[in-house]
């Protein structure tokens, strides 16, 4: 590469962030301690083990493994190169980055993400400029029209896509941009000529930014007061999928969203861009939609690291209902709680919002609907129930729905309240379909049954009988998890407190450790300048990726001592006194084989010697 972004610049940008604002774009934290923690972005979990240290400028999980500074985690979290990663980072705090050796050219190819961001953000200001302008007109009035001035306008980025072929490419080409990179940002298509074609045209235009901040695609919205002639344009267009853009990943709103989600707990879901706007106006600004697509497993793992409760504001259609359906389905894998915001036959939250005020839709926010309660009660309404087969459909229909709810209490609330009393049938035939399906009904139906051992299950098998009780653990072995623990311990206590170590650590050397790793450990930090470094240049110390990784563990994790100087103290005393023991038990198995009466001065000097390490490891553990 012809140059490279300055490493001074590296680390002040590094030093200049907090590293738990950028993880917190994508992971709820809380306090916990001098540290933050939270759900893993990585994997999936339920219980917490992502750790951020800010004063380090770390993290590390203790689930998946994975570790690293701010730049690290930009690029594992949204597929970045490291360039792209420290670039985006720039952007997001305004820190002008020097280059070495290096033409603004050579500059634009060095990573493709920031190239794509960089020709969005020209095609962004274009619309911008175009909404203001004269042809823009007809953009702005639909706005009023729908309740949106100018002021919502700025505050959501919107934009105006003129009615012609080429408009933005000719534009984006005048400002020096590629024709290829145009194209990969889902922006353009090739035409005839071999030049280009606006994918959006005559469109009212809805920038989709990831969460910081940057636009990485667009949506589109057709204006009914615009002649397209014989063309008859979808309602609504999105970009295509590109590098930077996954509909089945990204969110309308989660950026300008994600600080009240996180306050709350809580998110609307909406299927439009203008819902999620009136949404915003009306005071709630955890709104957010899905881009063209169902709400998808992406997008519930998303918001899972930010909030446990998910309302659905959709349509109060079929297509509406299959929707809550299928998020319902997914949200079961991620253990979130779904409702339903139940609407007026006909209108989407921007038409109650202009219509009827942001009271009455706090009523309906209020009072969402818990979505099973919901699912069973559009199934059951789609039959006749007053006839015996419409009966018999409607509890067909519901049986395989209640099958799947986890908590038996609820099922039976369900099957009896919701369906059985709904519908007009006893309680046993609700129960009798719902085993059908491959569930019970408690007290009323036989769980199915599963294996094929003794009922009593977990029994122990015919003829293995107890023998001696639980057997004790060997002791080498537990002398040997001691140690390691013992090792652990004070490697975290001198990455983590180095204040608290007495002289004694002085006087630890490598093979004072008997495990590889803390050995490892131990030299890095030896290396990089003992306690009291700090861990950045520890971590540099270390040879390889690996160890690294055991480093941040090392200096994240919770330790199980109390942090107090004399306890501190006894532990390094145990390490320095594990040498003297091996010491001495040489120095003992050799006065053994001695002879007093063939050679009194050796074996006098040996027991002397004996004497002396013994009387030192005393010494040793019984100070302070």
């Amino acid at each position: 590469m012809a140059g490279r972004i300055r490493k001074d610049d590296i680390d002040a940008l590094r030093d200049r962030v907090d590293i738990a604002d950028i993880v917190g774009d994508h992971t709820k934290l809380t306090r916990s301690g001098a540290r933050l923690k939270g759900l893993c972005p990585f994997h999936q979990e339920k219980t917490p083990s992502f750790s951020v240290d800010p004063a380090q400028s770390m993290y590390h999980c203790f689930g998946c493994g994975v570790g690293g500074d701010v730049y690290t985690f930009l690029q594992e979290v949204e597929g970045l190169s490291f360039v792209e990663a420290v670039e985006q980072l720039a952007r997001r705090v305004g820190y002008t980055l020097q280059y070495e050796e290096m033409t603004a050219g050579e500059r634009r190819q060095l990573g493709e993400h920031s190239v794509l961001v960089d020709v969005n953000q020209a095609a962004l200001a274009f619309f911008q400029g175009s909404l203001l302008g004269a042809d823009g007109e007809v953009a702005r009035a639909y706005l009023k029209e729908r309740g949106f001035g100018r002021a919502d306008a700025e505050r959501f980025q919107l934009g105006f896509a003129p009615n012609e072929w080429e408009a933005l490419s000719r534009h984006l080409i005048s400002e020096g941009y590629d024709q290829r990179r145009v194209i990969e940002a889902g922006l353009a298509v090739n035409n005839e000529r071999g030049g280009l074609r606006d994918r959006f045209r005559g469109r009212l235009v809805f920038p989709v930014l990831d969460l910081a901040g940057d636009p990485i695609g667009f949506g589109g919205r057709i204006l009914p007061a615009l002649d397209h002639g014989d063309f008859d344009p979808p309602k609504y267009l999105n970009s295509p999928e590109t590098p930077l853009y996954r509909k089945t990943k990204v969110l309308y709103g989660a950026s300008w969203a994600r600080p009240q989600i996180v306050r709350e707990g809580t998110v609307l879901i909406c299927e439009g861009y203008t819902d999620v706007m009136a949404l915003h106006q009306a005071g709630y600004t955890n709104a957010v939609a899905t881009c063209g697509t169902a709400v998808t497993g992406e997008h519930l793992r998303l918001l899972q690291r930010y909030a446990q409760h998910i309302v659905l504001a959709f349509d109060s259609d079929a297509a509406g209902a299959k929707a809550a359906e299928r998020a319902w389905e997914l949200s079961r894998e991620h253990d979130l709680d779904v409702r339903v915001l139940v609407l007026p036959a006909g209108k989407d939250p921007a038409d109650l919002v202009r219509e009827d005020g942001a009271d009455r839709l706090q009523e309906l926010v209020a009072g969402a609907t818990p979505v099973t309660p919901f699912l069973l009660d559009r199934r059951i309404s789609e039959h006749d129930l007053g006839s015996h087969e419409g009966q018999a459909a409607a509890v067909d229909a519901v049986a395989p729905l209640l099958a799947k709810v986890d908590d038996a209490t609820l099922r039976r609330q369900y099957a009896e309240k919701l369906v059985a009393d709904r519908v007009g049938v006893s309680l046993a035939v609700v129960a009798a379909k719902v085993e059908q399906a491959g569930g019970d009904v408690p007290g009323i139906s036989e769980p199915p049954r599963r294996g094929t051992g003794r009922a009593g299950g977990g029994g122990r098998p015919r003829g293995e009988a107890r023998r001696g009780g639980t057997s004790r653990p060997d002791r080498e072995v537990e002398q040997r998890r001691r140690q390691v623990a013992l090792e652990r311990d004070v490697l975290s206590i001198a990455l983590q407190r180095p204040e608290l170590l007495p002289e004694t650590w002085f006087e630890l050397e490598s093979d004072d450790f008997t495990h590889e790793v803390a050995r490892a450990v131990f030299d890095a930090l030896q290396a990089a300048g003992g306690p009291g470094t700090v861990v950045s240049a520890v971590l540099e110390a270390a040879p390889d990726d690996e160890l690294r990784g055991k480093l941040r563990e090392l200096a994240l994790r919770e330790v199980e001592v109390d942090p107090d100087e004399p306890h501190v103290h006894v532990l390094v005393k145990r390490l320095v006194a594990r040498r003297l023991e091996e010491r001495i038990e040489t120095r003992r198995g050799a006065v053994r084989t001695m002879n007093y009466t063939t050679d009194p001065d050796a074996y006098l000097q040996a027991s002397r010697e004996l004497e002396a390490l013994e009387r030192t490891r005393r010494e040793l553990l019984g100070r302070d």
